[in-house]
């Protein structure tokens, strides 16, 4: 089932807006790369297609290998290393996220009618309902946009494959939505434009509080301000470095730093590698014969 969900992603522009509109993307890469410290701000879906991914932890490492699905969080700091397969000569991995406003839509229908117990296991194996569902979900993406009801069939099917997560009692951080936080309120603002010159007294007016007390809700949350913005903005560069062709002049501008070299430290302080180390061990589009 993987490979075949595999081969319809390569058939389309995985920049366009019907991925856009999905929430969705497909990531390669031709070498092994290893990333530290990768943020998720929302809850997010990951299919591991083609090779493996082991995600590393204080406690040891996970791997999940082809057709193996992997619940992230909201809030989490990822750790993972992509090894591409031998024979594909490649690593694939599809990527949903909750999108926080279907995200609500879903608590406030479904909400009363999840189970009372779902597992936290972050790796598992889906069931033939979750592949069905998925695949269907793919296959929305596929589909030219021609209207706002585009948009709302997406959100359809994705409700569909959350509900037979469910169902199968899997990955309770993707199906339940946690209660706002301070923090979340906080990426909300910084992350619409993460390269403005924000500070804590502009995020504080927005949300209504004086900057004392926004201090120490996020302190609270074990977190701070300048934290935040150099995760909106690490966030930012690092789906700008794997999913574009900008250069790393203009991805550093994007994200907020006044010099590409500037920009680079951050970038390889924070995940492990330098950009142009990261964007040269992405795949080129193989055909579609090669998802084989």
């Amino acid at each position: 089932m993987h490979a075949h969900i595999l081969q319809h992603l390569l058939q389309i522009d995985r920049h366009g807006p019907r991925m856009q509109l999905g929430r969705a993307g497909l990531f390669q890469f031709r070498e092994e790369v290893r990333v530290l410290r990768a943020p998720f701000f929302w809850s997010c879906l990951i299919v591991v297609l083609a090779g493996e991914k082991e995600i590393l932890r204080g406690d040891g490492v996970l791997r999940c290998r082809p057709g193996q699905w992997i619940a992230v969080g909201a809030g989490q700091e990822v750790s993972f290393r992509n090894l591409p397969d031998p024979a594909r000569g490649y690593f694939a991995g599809l990527t949903i996220a909750a999108d926080p406003a279907w995200m609500q839509r879903f608590a406030e229908r479904y909400a009363a009618d999840l189970p009372s117990r779902l597992d936290a296991a972050p790796v598992f194996t889906a069931d033939a309902l979750c592949w069905k569902t998925l695949a269907d979900y793919v296959e929305q993406v596929l589909l030219p946009v021609h209207s706002p009801l585009d948009e709302a069939l997406a959100e359809h099917r994705w409700q569909a494959l959350w509900l037979a997560l469910a169902r199968q009692g899997v990955a309770r951080d993707l199906v339940t939505l946690p209660p706002e936080n301070w923090r979340e309120r906080v990426l909300r603002w910084i992350g619409a434009d993460p390269a403005a010159e924000w500070k804590m007294q502009d995020i504080a007016n927005r949300l209504c509080v004086s900057e004392a007390t926004l201090r120490r809700r996020l302190a609270s949350e074990h977190t701070s301000f300048a934290a935040l913005l150099a995760d909106a903005r690490m966030d930012r560069a690092l789906y700008l470095v794997m999913k574009t062709g900008q250069t790393v002049q203009r991805i550093a501008e994007a994200c907020g730093y006044g010099s590409p070299s500037r920009f680079t430290d951050a970038f390889r302080a924070r995940f492990g590698l330098t950009p142009t180390a990261l964007r040269g061990a992405a795949s080129p589009v193989p055909s579609v014969q090669e998802a084989g």
